[in-house]
């Protein structure tokens, strides 16, 4: 069975293989670093799903999909467009929407999952409803919301870590301190083992001059 052929278009090398080294045990990845480059590869490998990236300087991602869509051979192959943010999407592009979406961050596994359901299907499902004002300044509050969140988890973390670090510090501390009075100690007791060392000499040599003093009283 022949393996898929993915195409990331996206202007940003770090997406790019961040991509294909999520997507490289599962399908042949093919890249292009602007909307032109693009279509040319799109035109000469006829790649199974595109990954577009929609903020592209020059031509960005819907001036190339549109540009995809005028091409016979390429017109009905999936597409899958990834932004950092969902509304600059649906602001700019008119509804309904014949290619699915993808937000930036996206999950390893929610990338995957997306192009093995798309490939399978041919049917979007990240493809946003049409919104109304009342919808998109939803969206908007939950965006706020969302990255205040974030900021917030962040914020977080950071205290945890410096609490983790203080106390792992106070703890090494501790250790230091235990690990110089039993410095001390042993030399304390080394100093009372040689002391006894030198008793013992004197002891074996008083009783020694005792049994001679015996031996000399017996004859």
């Amino acid at each position: 069975m022949a393996i898929s052929k993915v195409l990331v278009i996206d202007d940003s090398i770090m997406i790019r293989k961040m991509v294909k080294s999520i997507l490289a045990d599962k399908f042949e990845v093919l890249e292009a670093n602007d909307g032109m480059s693009g279509l040319d590869s799109a035109k000469k490998t006829s790649p199974d799903l595109i990954l577009l990236d929609f903020v592209m300087p020059k031509y960005n991602g819907y001036q190339t999909l549109q540009a995809l869509r005028r091409v016979d051979t390429l017109k009905d192959i999936p597409v899958i467009m990834i932004s950092g943010l969902r509304e600059q999407v649906a602001e700019n592009v008119p509804e309904p929407w014949d290619f699915d979406f993808l937000e930036k961050p996206f999950e390893p596994e929610v990338l995957i999952s997306r192009i093995d359901h798309l490939l399978h299907t041919g049917v979007p499902i990240g493809a946003a409803p049409i919104q109304t004002d009342d919808s998109r300044n939803s969206q908007r509050v939950l965006d706020r919301l969302t990255a205040t969140e974030t900021l917030l988890a962040q914020g977080i973390e950071n205290l945890i870590q410096r609490e983790v670090v203080a106390r792992v510090n106070a703890l090494a501390s501790r250790i230091q301190k235990h690990e110089a009075a039993l410095g001390i100690l042993d030399k304390k007791l080394d100093a009372v083992s040689q002391k006894l060392e030198h008793q013992n000499k004197g002891l074996m040599i008083i009783l020694r001059e005792i049994k001679a003093l015996q031996t000399q009283v017996a004859k």
